[in-house]
């Protein structure tokens, strides 16, 4: 973990994913302390929160396993049927291009379409919306500098269809065919998946902003002729700090979506209250829609607190977690959707899923169903207690691990204490305050960053 501090001595940013804690605190020294799978965010965190009444509920459902030529007519329906029986209304599907179209443009598999049509018309059926967005180029259309031979057997290999397209408008015409052909029974086009995303699974190669910008301008207009109804969505980045989003503003994005798609993940509220500060500040007012989150429930008594770069937390928690970010998107007229990731596990390291490998409901999809069946509720409380113990006073308690939590300590009036914090894996925490404090006369409290929620107790 690495941590900066300011000419004054606070904490102006933490980073890392061990058991130190950063802390920031009020008129006290800047200390660290090892704390149980608990992680402390530092002064950087702080948002001011922007009320605002939903008019509507946002579209709430999981992303489903997608279609392949290989994918069979049962395949669709088995997730569709989760779909449903988790009463999710928004459904997130991927179109691998490179399997749509993979040899030629506008020559499409019949298996791969066919697949698509039942998926989509099913999903209309049930009363669910498809968020549809295409992916990996065909070697056709790819600007892969060593793609070779596009007649292989092997063209459209990963290394190949992580590019974007060489020339924007290529992708223009699949696009609208798309967007023509299902209408209405789609909820929303996302233009492309992650193109900031460090590992380059989806957007590889230089020039990346400008690529992408150029391909939402290619894309905005024949889309909204070829459907006007269907939002277009543009952005769909993981980065919560606002840099890939200011250089899009910067490359001229504006004017050239309906909304701006995020995939945030273990901090989603965080991530949506930054992304709409940093969109307020450049006078972008386009609704927010968090196509991808997600917690992987990996926790275990002996096993791993991360795995695969995502903090693990319990099949209890996950579903908490995903039921809050429901309720706290539902609670914004700002955010059209949350869509969580995803209807089954994929591996033994990401088990983001509503449904084990095996098809098998895990708690997540009970509390997902209950949820979204009925009344939604509204976000988690969290709750402190104080305990004193070797001239120090610990502050424990539970919240949602999809929040960042404020605890404070007072004497009289006096601010002497202030950290930020999220929960371990379990919903609980557990922070030790400085000796400096004592163990008696606090006042402390601790609040929700996302809803003006406080929780207090005194010590004695």
């Amino acid at each position: 973990m690495q941590v900066d501090h300011d000419a004054a001595g606070s904490v102006v940013r933490c980073s890392g994913r061990g058991p130190t804690v950063c802390i920031l605190a009020i008129g006290l020294k800047i200390f660290r302390t090892p704390v149980h799978q608990l992680a402390v965010l530092g002064a950087a965190l702080v948002c001011a929160v922007v009320p605002a009444a939903a008019d509507a509920r946002p579209l709430l459902g999981v992303q489903a396993d997608g279609v392949s030529a290989v994918t069979s007519p049962a395949g669709v329906d088995q997730q569709l049927a989760a779909a449903q029986a988790a009463h999710a209304k928004g459904l997130r599907l991927e179109i691998d291009w490179s399997d749509l179209e993979p040899r030629q443009p506008g020559v499409y598999d019949p298996a791969v379409l066919a697949g698509l049509d039942r998926m989509v018309d099913g999903a209309a059926k049930r009363g669910i919306k498809v968020l549809l967005f295409i992916n990996r180029t065909p070697c056709w259309a790819s600007a892969a500098p060593d793609k070779g031979n596009c007649a292989a057997a092997d063209a459209n290999r990963y290394d190949v269809t992580r590019y974007p397209p060489s020339d924007p408008q290529s992708a223009v015409p699949v696009s609208t065919f798309l967007v023509s052909r299902w209408g209405a029974k789609l909820g929303a086009f996302e233009v492309w998946n992650e193109p900031d995303q460090r590992n380059e699974k989806y957007w590889a190669g230089p020039d990346k902003v400008a690529r992408y910008v150029a391909l939402m301008k290619a894309l905005y207009a024949p889309l909204k002729a070829a459907a006007p109804s269907v939002p277009v969505i543009a952005g769909s980045f993981v980065g919560t700090n606002g840099a890939w989003l200011k250089a899009m503003y910067a490359a001229g994005a504006k004017g050239f979506y309906d909304g701006l798609a995020v995939h945030f993940y273990d901090l989603p509220l965080q991530g949506l209250k930054n992304t709409h500060e940093i969109q307020l500040a450049n006078g972008d007012t386009a609704p927010l829609w968090l196509t991808e989150f997600g917690f992987t429930s990996c926790l275990t008594k002996k096993g791993p607190t991360f795995r695969a770069d995502h903090p693990c937390v319990t099949k209890t928690a996950q579903g908490r977690g995903v039921v809050d970010v429901y309720r706290a998107a539902a609670s914004k007229s700002w955010i059209k959707a949350a869509i969580m990731y995803a209807l089954h596990d994929s591996t033994t390291d990401y088990q983001f899923g509503l449904l084990d490998r095996a098809g098998h409901r895990k708690p997540a999809f009970s509390a997902v169903r209950g949820a979204l069946g009925g009344r939604l509720g509204s976000l988690t409380r969290p709750t402190l207690q104080l305990r004193a113990a070797k001239g120090r006073l610990a502050a424990s308690g539970t919240g949602s691990v999809a929040d960042v939590y404020r605890l404070r300590a007072y004497q009289g009036k006096t601010l002497r204490f202030d950290a930020y914090l999220r929960t371990t894996g379990t919903g609980s925490y557990r922070l030790v305050l400085p000796r400096v404090l004592g163990t008696s006369g606090l006042r402390v409290t601790i609040s929700s960053a996302w809803a003006p929620r406080v929780g207090r107790s005194r010590s004695r």
